[in-house]
């Protein structure tokens, strides 16, 4: 049995449309693992407030999203190179400020040689200042206030910084899988952009505009 010139034109058209649905679907699941990961790895949307503790400032803020409730750690990190200074605790006091999306104080604390051990490393080290059980707050931002309200000379030129950040399971082994799907996902998405453009010539332009935006968002979402 002959088939139409009509049926035959749509057979590898059809082909084409199945290619590119199969290869844009494992394109942006390979895509979706990977700038979860690379996010997750970065701390991206949660507060680090760079200072110096050896100099007294005013108030530096950083505000940020919490997008589900959960447990968050507050603490001060410090990073050193220099070998005579390691060891000397930190003889100043700073002031924390944590406020949700309303504008009402969640805490409020300062923090000096009496509540807090805070030391030069060698290269680096942290202090947990304390645990914070924050409430989701997708539209109005909490905020981290942060300034050091008598400086320690011993930490001139030191770098220091502040953070809030939430408790997460550490992945292990299994946080390698971002970055090997890193290739993978680049490949497939702009595979699927090559199937898309053969489609366009044949008529469908819709699946080169969603191959496209898939890129395309996968790129900012990784870079950004």
């Amino acid at each position: 049995m002959r088939l139409s010139t009509s049926e035959a034109a749509r057979r590898p058209s059809g082909f084409l449309l199945a290619g590119w649905l199969l290869t844009l679907a494992l394109g942006v699941s390979s895509a979706a693992v990977v700038v979860h990961g690379a996010r997750r790895d970065v701390r991206s949307g949660e507060a680090t407030i760079h200072l110096s503790l050896g100099q007294a400032s005013d108030w530096q803020t950083s505000s940020f999203r919490v997008w589900s409730d959960g447990q968050y750690r507050l603490f001060v990190s410090t990073v050193n190179f220099d070998r005579p200074r390691v060891g000397l605790k930190f003889d100043g006091e700073l002031q924390v400020v944590v406020r949700r999306g309303d504008g009402t104080t969640l805490l409020d604390q300062r923090f000096n040689p009496e509540t807090t051990d805070h030391r030069i490393p060698y290269n680096y080290g942290d202090t947990r200042l304390g645990n914070l059980t924050l409430e989701k707050a997708r539209i109005r931002p909490w905020t981290v206030a942060v300034r050091v309200t008598r400086a320690d000379p011993q930490f001139a030129g030191v770098a220091s910084e502040v953070k809030l950040w939430r408790e997460r399971v550490d992945p292990g082994m299994g946080g390698m899988l971002t970055y090997v799907l890193i290739l993978p996902a680049l490949v497939l998405l702009l595979l699927a952009i090559v199937l898309s453009g053969a489609l366009a010539r044949r008529g469908r332009k819709w699946p080169l505009a969603i191959s496209l935006v898939a890129t395309g968002a996968f790129l900012a979402a990784f870079i950004m």
